[in-house]
């Protein structure tokens, strides 16, 4: 039986172990909704880049981005 199937059979008999309580469910997003709500920008780059300039924010001054597919 596939995955999906195997859900819906079970919703339909009312066999609640592969589903998780409201409380948890709620815990989680109460969790993750605040993460969810800031907005980040997303920065466009050019197709075969290692992304924006911006991203080289994110490191070290005076330290690259590594690419590992070019000998060391």
């Amino acid at each position: 039986m596939r995955p999906y199937d195997r859900l819906i059979g079970a919703a339909l008999d009312g066999e609640r172990w592969l589903f998780a309580h409201q409380d948890t469910v709620e815990t989680a997003w109460r969790v993750v909704d605040p993460i969810l709500q800031v907005a980040t920008p997303v920065l466009p780059y050019a197709r075969g880049t290692w992304g924006p300039p911006a991203a080289d924010r994110l490191l070290p001054s005076a330290t690259r981005w590594y690419n590992p597919s070019l000998p060391a």
